[in-house]
């Protein structure tokens, strides 16, 4: 039994439900998969601009997966995965591979195949973006594994997004704008039942379209898992519906640990925030 760290990232914590089907999957595949993530294994993108701190950031993380001593690391976050390769082993000897969790879904696809029981009856469009091809083409490997999925069907379009990711247009209005309206038309212009996304970082940005009643948006983990059997709740879409109700339905317990300032300041803003495709 291969033992592989499944290195989850930071900024999918509002998605549990992803971690944990996952890491169902990798089990289910007879991987010994110990997750790793939060800000204790940070890749240091977010101090990009401070260069002493990110190094600094990458070679705790670096020597953290060295420690483990698992034979290869499974990354679910794009920007992990790429950060990895550009920047933190620049300066850094790692003691394990690295394999973006695509690939290695991919790779074990005969495997895959035989837990996906359950018919998901679904017509999706993929949301694509043109970056990050070069070191992982999940425009085509994504769709081949969820073309495994009995009774699911992806559908061709021509929208592919700018950039590797949705997050990099933050504080770029306009361009998200251009992002979600092609996504809307692309669903609409081959008659998808919904838009499925590869990250998770697009899934939030894209969520709002299905707040809005623009287009029902999963990510493909939430199909694979449903193949499964898997039945973990999709939280962040029920937060994103109702903003006004998510403060009960996370908890005081949960708000307590990020903060009640920090959830009013950052969290509460993104759910009640909707797509602009006028």
């Amino acid at each position: 039994m291969e033992k592989i760290a499944f290195w989850y990232g930071c900024n999918v914590l509002r998605h549990g439900d992803i971690i944990h089907a996952c890491l169902d999957v990798l089990r289910g595949l007879g991987f010994d998969a110990a997750p790793a993530g939060g800000p204790d294994y940070c890749c240091g993108t977010v101090k990009d601009p401070n260069q002493t701190a990110a190094g600094g950031m990458a070679t705790r993380t670096v020597g953290r997966f060295n420690a483990m001593q698992r034979e290869r690391v499974v990354a679910w976050c794009p920007s992990c995965h790429s950060h990895m390769h550009d920047f933190m082993d620049r300066a850094n000897e790692r003691t394990f591979g690295m394999t973006y969790f695509v690939e290695l879904l991919h790779e074990q696809r005969a495997k895959l195949k035989p837990l996906l029981r359950n018919p998901v009856p679904m017509r999706v469009a993929l949301h694509k973006h043109v970056g990050f091809q070069e070191l992982v083409p999940v425009n085509r490997l994504v769709p081949e594994l969820l073309a495994m999925i009995p009774g699911l069907e992806v559908l061709e379009h021509e929208h592919v997004a700018p950039g590797y990711m949705c997050a990099s247009f933050a504080g770029l209005p306009q361009a998200l704008k251009d992002i979600h309206s092609g996504m809307v038309a692309a669903v609409r212009e081959t008659g998808a039942d919904a838009a499925v996304t590869v990250f998770h970082q697009c899934y939030r940005e894209l969520c709002g379209l299905d707040a809005a009643g623009l287009a029902p948006v999963y990510n493909y983990m939430h199909l694979i898992a449903k193949s499964m059997g898997l039945a973990y709740e999709d939280e962040y879409k029920a937060w994103k519906k109702d903003p006004d109700a998510a403060a009960a339905l996370i908890g005081p317990e949960r708000i307590a640990k990020v903060g009640v300032q920090f959830y009013e300041r950052a969290i509460l803003p993104e759910l009640r925030k909707r797509p602009d495709v006028s």
